[in-house]
């Protein structure tokens, strides 16, 4: 598909990068510490935010985390730009086959099942960046964003890496930043309902802790079956079964 209707056509990739954010965000190092995250960007300690009745503390806490999902989204976007222009100077069939492979050894990565081997260490690496204090104001909270994009990668790499994948597959530069703005609303939509509500979370997080990971080998074998459908082109081929409809009945003068 191409164009610009192709760009906001049902397609499955972006049900795939949703779901991908979503994993992410419920990932053990991620999940957890939300609740320090929320009071690291805000300012607001968990205790004052555990109180429904302090408007003045509510309205910082959602604020500032809306920027701090903004800092992440802007990198991530960037980075599904920067793949989506590579994918789209090296069109070719192999990229996909690659893809496919990639996505799939990502996907047993965070199964677990790679664990055994110490040579695989440098994936989970910790990355820390010791931020002491946030830059103050609200570009501060953007900023902060920004740099937790990248200090989650020993959380979400596997799986950002995999939906990046996926972006240089499509061998399209905007639809590749599109992909990676979707997986990012996967991450930043039940991070902001926390923001909201940190009660909703902390009862949602007493019910799935044990269950954390158990739902990361859930997304494991999600990634496989994802990366299974690419290297055999059937992603595509199940996007455009769904999109035709749609595609077809939006004119377009490009």
């Amino acid at each position: 598909m191409t164009g610009i209707s192709s760009l906001f056509a049902p397609n499955v990739s972006l049900l795939v990068a949703f779901l991908a954010g979503l994993f992410s965000f419920l990932s053990p190092c991620v999940f957890p510490l939300i609740p320090s995250y929320l009071s690291y960007v805000s300012g607001v300690s968990i205790e004052r935010m555990y109180e429904a009745n302090l408007a003045g503390a509510r309205k910082a806490v959602v604020i500032n985390s809306f920027l701090f999902m903004l800092g992440f989204t802007i990198i991530f976007v960037l980075l599904g730009l920067f793949s989506g222009m590579v994918g789209r100077f090296l069109h070719s069939l192999w990229v996909i086959r690659a893809s496919g492979i990639i996505i799939v050894f990502m996907g047993f990565y965070v199964t677990g099942a790679l664990n055994k081997f110490k040579f695989l260490a440098f994936m989970s690496a910790d990355k820390q960046f010791n931020l002491k204090k946030k830059p103050a104001g609200l570009i501060g909270s953007v900023v902060v964003g920004s740099i937790f994009a990248a200090a989650w990668t020993p959380c979400i790499g596997p799986i950002l890496a995999s939906i990046l994948f996926i972006s240089a597959s499509m061998h399209n530069t905007l639809e590749g930043g599109y992909l990676l703005f979707i997986y990012s609303m996967g991450l930043a939509v039940p991070f902001f309902i926390s923001s909201v509500s940190l009660h909703f979370f902390l009862s949602t997080f007493k019910k799935l802790r044990p269950f954390l990971k158990t739902i990361q080998v859930m997304g494991g074998i999600f990634l496989i079956a994802v990366g299974i459908l690419i290297f055999f082109n059937y992603l595509a081929v199940i996007s455009l079964y769904f999109g035709n409809t749609f595609h077809y009945n939006i004119p377009y003068n490009g």
